[in-house]
């Protein structure tokens, strides 16, 4: 999608894309696919593979396969020389920042050169790029949209045009829910577009990448089923699919679709001959497939996906000290999700000489969390201090780090994410000294510090704020508003165990048996196939075999299937 393209909102597991330092004239010849899509725009050519080859690229630049796209528009280029819309494509898809406006601004300029003798249309596609290619998507926002605004005026019935504004206009969500400038106007252009082109692949990814992260991901249910069908070699289209199926709690299908991701990701760099690193999505659809099976009580399965994308980072040579540090993070998380902490903590990973500050800090605060939670689950309550005053004196220098350029780790989105890790931790440890009102303060703290995480750095590799909130009020006998953090988090995440389970023992410690066992059944139905020998399913399924016996709420709660305490360490 253009707004993804344009504004780099996806982390990058490896710092550089095939083909990024290549120009655009030597670029090598994709084959024609099957499988991406059928959206066409009628361009002024005679050749009919140049045509061939734009509408490939431009069904690419829908999907947000930026580098792909390029190709294609790069042959069509080739193809016919005299087309412009081919070089209005090459400059749409060199992406934001300094590094390539160069190339931007000189496809963007002989598109210009070439467009005496085009449709209007063609032309004010044109004029409209030249906004974001000469002044960048900040500078340049609102000439673009002006633009593409009267192009739309003048020509209803162009779905590209419309498409290709709301999914710029899609600005996403403010930390606190509400949407970005221009994201109730995208909506609006996306549901029209629904109802006029149904099978239009690009409008269902732009319609499940808006709705997405919105308080209603459910209404893009159907679209993200729909690019299964429409775009299946797509990667990019699957991965965002799977990532709405997950958050809307369709764990099982999102892990078939993330697969798949990942399989067509695979199946693209046979054909190409090209490495691992260069796969588009399957670093990020093999995250998702760790938080997947996670949530789905899967630790085995969810254990060898994290491993197959450290088997990736390590595959390139030299190391990729960005790719080590993000599959370090996603399997480090999935044992802290677990309360495996000593396995987190002893997460051993060597960068490589040149390793950017980033990347040393981001690996040296995890290891530090991990050992902290460790620390402050046997009691060893001055350690977990020192763990927290460590976290504390990390943060301030890599804030001060210049900003990361391009797709690299940026030191001051790995400060955010230490010091997210630095507050949740000082707030349990507080929790468990029995200072309430202090633990209350530090864990909401670090609750607005997790909304303000960009969507561009790495992910946290704490336990959610929230839940720690919720177990520091379980833990000081405010039962009722434990239980509203957890509805809140299953409301968000309904296909996840853990947030059931804290759901189920909000409700033992309200004393109501009956709402309790009902939150314990939902946490055997996301565990549907989980691993057995997990306490977590094992507490779910004695509780609810006691209700038969009669157990009351205090035996229960303190049963010696997995005591209460221990539950502070399921995150």
């Amino acid at each position: 999608m253009l707004a993804r393209l344009l504004r780099a909102e996806e982390p990058s597991i490896f710092p550089s894309a095939p083909w990024d330092d290549v120009p655009d004239v030597e670029l090598s010849t994709p084959p024609l696919r099957e499988g991406l899509g059928r959206a066409h725009l009628q361009v002024s050519t005679r050749v009919p593979l140049a045509q061939a080859y734009f509408d490939q690229g431009l069904r690419l630049l829908h999907l947000g396969w930026g580098a792909e796209a390029r190709r294609a528009f790069a042959e069509a280029a080739r193809r016919d020389p005299r087309l412009a819309m081919a070089y209005w494509g090459l400059a749409m898809t060199r992406g934001a920042g300094a590094r390539y406006a160069g190339e931007r601004a000189e496809a963007i300029h002989r598109a210009l050169a070439l467009s005496e003798d085009v449709t209007d249309a063609e032309q004010r596609y044109i004029v409209a790029a030249t906004f974001l290619a000469d002044k960048g998507p900040s500078n340049g926002r609102h000439g673009f949209v002006r633009e593409m605004e009267s192009l739309v005026d003048l020509f209803p019935e162009d779905a590209e045009a419309r498409l290709l504004l709301a999914s710029f206009l899609a600005d996403g969500y403010e930390p606190d829910g509400r949407p970005g400038a221009g994201q109730p106007y995208a909506q609006a252009l996306l549901r029209e577009l629904l109802r006029t082109h149904p099978n239009h692949e690009g409008v269902h990814h732009a319609w499940v990448q808006v709705m997405v992260d919105s308080h209603r991901p459910e209404a893009a249910l159907e679209s993200a089923r729909r690019l299964r069908l429409l775009a299946p070699r797509a990667s990019t289209a699957l991965l965002g699919s799977g990532r709405l199926l997950l958050r809307v709690g369709h764990t099982r299908e999102a892990r078939e679709v993330l697969e798949a991701a990942v399989a067509a990701d695979d199946a693209w760099l046979a054909q190409e001959s090209l490495p691992e690193s260069a796969a588009p999505v399957a670093g990020q659809a093999l995250r998702l497939l760790t938080v997947a099976c996670a949530d789905a009580g899967r630790y085995g399965e969810a254990q060898s996906w994290a491993r197959r994308l450290r088997s990736r980072a390590e595959s390139v040579q030299p190391h990729s000290g960005q790719a080590l540090v993000f599959a370090a993070g996603a399997l480090a998380s999935l044992h802290l999700r677990f309360g495996f902490w000593r396995a987190a903590a002893e997460l051993r990973v060597e960068l490589p000489p040149e390793a950017s500050p980033a990347e040393r800090g981001f690996l040296t605060g995890l290891e530090t969390y991990a050992r902290g939670l460790r620390a402050l689950e046997s009691g060893k309550l001055v350690e977990a201090e020192r763990a927290c005053d460590e976290l504390d004196a990390l943060h301030p220098p890599l804030s001060e780090e210049r900003k990361g350029d391009s797709r690299m780790l940026c030191p001051r989105d790995v400060a955010r994410v230490v010091e997210l890790a630095a507050c949740e931790l000082r707030g349990a440890l507080e929790s468990r000294q029995g200072d309430d009102a202090h633990a209350e303060a530090t864990l909401i703290r670090a609750m607005r510090l997790e909304r303000r995480l960009r969507a561009a750095g790495p992910a946290a590799f704490s336990r959610p704020a929230r839940e720690t909130l919720a177990r520091s009020r379980l833990r000081s006998g405010r039962a009722d508003r434990a239980l509203d953090l957890a509805e809140a988090l299953v409301k968000e995440r309904p296909g996840c165990g853990h947030a059931w389970l804290l759901v189920a023992e909000a409700h033992v410690a309200r004393g109501s048996l009956s709402e309790a066992a009902s939150a314990f059944a939902s946490v055997l139905e996301c565990w549907l196939d989980a691993d057995p020998h997990l306490p977590e399913g094992r507490r779910a399924r004695a509780f609810l075999a006691s209700r038969g016996g009669g157990l009351g709420v205090e035996a229960v709660a303190h049963s010696n299937v997995i005591p209460l305490r221990a539950l502070e360490s399921v995150s």
